[in-house]
């Protein structure tokens, strides 16, 4: 588990859902998956995810997110909640 305050890279595998839902909602989709897989992972209650994280999926469009992201996530501890900050790495 990850330690509040401790930094993790992490590379997510965002094309596990690439193929699962239709072309023109896989950047939606992809955003909401690295949001789910770092919480998952993390063990975060609250995911933050950083507007160049955001950007860097929809560089290519909806139909075409990158097959994998690799991310920066820090761990805080707010108000009794783990809050996992997510940037790029």
């Amino acid at each position: 588990m990850i330690k509040p305050g401790e930094e993790v890279i992490f590379v997510v595998p965002i094309r596990k859902i690439k193929k699962r839902v239709p072309r023109w909602k896989r950047a939606p989709r992809a955003a909401r998956f690295v949001r789910e897989w770092i919480a998952r992972h993390a063990k975060a209650e609250e995911v933050k995810i950083d507007p160049a994280v955001n950007e860097k999926i929809w560089e290519r469009g909806a139909e075409k997110p990158p097959n994998k992201l690799r991310v920066k996530v820090v761990v805080e501890e707010v108000e009794g909640k783990r809050v996992a900050k997510v940037s790029l790495a």
